[in-house]
């Protein structure tokens, strides 16, 4: 399997062990319909836990299982200041209006109106005055006395 990825059955459980499952970017849930399994993406690992906790609870009731069905909501991608892709309902959209619609739905996202409002104004700042944040966690690092190195020549 590529991407070193376990087969897995309808439910997202593990032929021949029984109580273990795999979710998301693990799982390869190979069907007619999708040969090379689902998309390794957020979205297909949320709806699959959904699905297993409904399921895990249909089987505290006695209930039959529902196999996994993945709804395709659509596949966004923000390449730049004013540039995105956004496919979804079979349509694309690109440039400024893609990177508008990606906004918007990573806003909606976001739980709770301050938590919204805080990264709405913190991407205004960022915009208006062209500050990017470093993005890098550097820490001072010191090599204890008795780790050598080797280099070869």
């Amino acid at each position: 399997m590529g991407g070193n990825r376990i087969q897995v059955d309808a439910f997202n459980r593990v032929s021949d062990h029984e109580g273990v499952y795999v979710l998301g970017d693990a799982a390869a849930m190979i069907t007619p319909e999708t040969p090379r399994g689902y998309p390794m993406m957020a979205p297909v690992a949320i709806q699959q836990g959904q699905q297993l906790a409904a399921n895990l609870i249909r089987n505290q009731k006695g209930q039959s299982w529902k196999p996994f069905k993945y709804l395709d909501k659509g596949t966004m991608a923000t390449i730049g200041r004013n540039r995105a892709v956004v496919n979804f309902w079979g349509q694309t959209f690109h440039g400024i209006v893609a990177w508008l619609m990606w906004m918007f739905v990573h806003i909606m996202y976001l739980v709770g109106f301050r938590n919204k409002v805080a990264t709405l104004m913190g991407w205004v700042y960022n915009y208006l005055t062209y500050d990017r944040a470093l993005r890098l966690i550097i820490r001072p690092f010191a090599r204890s006395k008795s780790t050598k190195v080797y280099h070869e020549v």
